[in-house]
């Protein structure tokens, strides 16, 4: 099962980029950007095809996702302003331009700083199925929500507002789902009777399971590539071809063969367990190998952060975090003492970890670990948390979903 680099997704998409098809180099810097998420250039590169397609607004949000990972990087800063000049806000034109000045010239760095953030809460009274809710995943444009128990999923679009619920025979394959994966085109549901897909476009499904080829019968997540998913399952790894529906178990794994997260690197499947007998394993999609690391079980999560650092894994246990060097295989603890980790995500500069007690956040600060008390779900157990690049979801138990939007 031969994967491609992100190396290899980057010169198509340089040469994509060079002959003027935009299209298909935005394509390839997605594929980047979904085993790297935190690649500054990959997302300054994205906005350059976006730019050669004359979508200004795409483009300049994923310059911002740029700045905010390297704000030091005057072209981008110019890009911007130009991209800005297009849509005729020259205003805001001229302080990008100034930013890029200043830092050409060494001089002190004046940051557009994050307002104060809008705060909304979403519960059955906005139409969710339930005060609780145990899965949050979104972009800037929707989100989705998933319950325990087993009540289905709702559909969020930030829009107007709108929600929609689908059930099983209204779309979902089952009420049960174990994972929910936005990705540019799809939204991937995984159930406890195989995998479902959302067509963004045309708000279509697609079925996955044992009579289209689907070997997996319990799906808990996805990575999604671009022409093919891998599948952590309660039989161990799978990849599927989705135009095909076929799929084909990786050998070896973890035993017992449960696999409830998964973070993709380009190289390797990082593959983590919710179980007393095991934690964390990594399968290299080249040699087609796993290796399993002695970081300890019950792997709530997994992350690659901080940003720019290519080499961390952080692996949200129910104890704790670990960092995982996922080139020498190094380990370094960080206990949360008196809480019990529930899960994680990515905001901005700093990683949001859902505990028992309300929501922490862990920021590294000149090669430190710092972790920090939040007052949001103070006191209460955080179920779901998830963020993009302008809100951050958090839900807690029997409170709803808060969201926190940032201008």
């Amino acid at each position: 099962m031969p994967m491609r680099t992100t190396a290899h997704w980057y010169d198509d998409g340089l040469t994509l980029l060079d002959s003027g098809f935009f299209d298909s180099a935005v394509e390839c810097f997605d594929r980047v950007l979904q085993a790297e998420p935190r690649d500054a250039k990959a997302w300054a590169l994205k906005a350059r095809a976006l730019s050669g397609m004359e979508s200004y607004e795409a483009a300049i949000e994923c310059l911002d996702a740029a700045l905010e990972l390297d704000p030091l990087d005057a072209q981008v800063w110019s890009e911007k302003a130009s991209f800005l000049i297009r849509l005729g806000r020259e205003d805001e034109a001229a302080q990008c331009e100034r930013e890029a000045q200043r830092i050409l010239d060494g001089g002190e760095i004046v940051s557009i700083a994050r307002t104060e953030p809008v705060a909304s809460i979403y519960g059955v009274a906005n139409g969710l199925a339930s005060d609780t809710v145990s899965i949050i995943a979104a972009d800037d444009k929707e989100a989705w929500f998933a319950y325990k128990p087993d009540q289905g999923v709702t559909r969020l679009t930030l829009s107007d507002r709108r929600v929609q619920g689908y059930v099983q025979g209204e779309g979902l394959t089952s009420n049960a789902v174990r994972c929910i994966v936005v990705a540019q085109e799809a939204v991937w549901l995984g159930t406890d009777q195989g995998l479902s897909r959302f067509d963004r476009g045309t708000e279509s499904w697609a079925h996955f399971n044992e009579e289209t080829g689907l070997d997996a019968h319990i799906v808990n997540d996805v990575v999604a590539e671009v022409d093919l998913l891998w599948l952590g399952t309660d039989s161990g790894l799978f990849v599927l071809d989705p135009t095909t529906g076929r799929s084909v178990a990786c050998p070896g794994g973890p035993d017992p063969k449960v696999i409830d997260h998964l973070v993709g690197d380009g190289d390797r499947i990082w593959c983590g367990a919710n179980h007393e007998r095991a934690g964390l394993s990594v399968f290299d999609t080249s040699s087609e190998t796993f290796e399993s690391l002695e970081v300890g079980p019950w792997v709530q999560g997994m992350q690659l952060f901080p940003p720019g650092d290519n080499e961390a894994l952080w692996v949200a246990r129910r104890d704790g975090i670990t960092i995982v060097d996922r080139t020498t295989r190094d380990t370094r603890e960080i206990p949360l003492p008196a809480m019990v980790v529930t899960g994680l995500s990515i905001s901005a500069n700093q990683l949001m970890v859902g505990t028992d007690q309300g929501l922490a956040a862990v920021e590294v600060e000149e090669g430190q670990v710092v972790v920090k008390e939040i007052e949001v779900g103070l006191g209460h157990r955080v179920t779901a948390v998830c963020a993009t690049r302008s809100r951050e979801w958090v839900g807690t138990e029997d409170q709803g979903v808060l969201c926190l939007t940032y201008s």
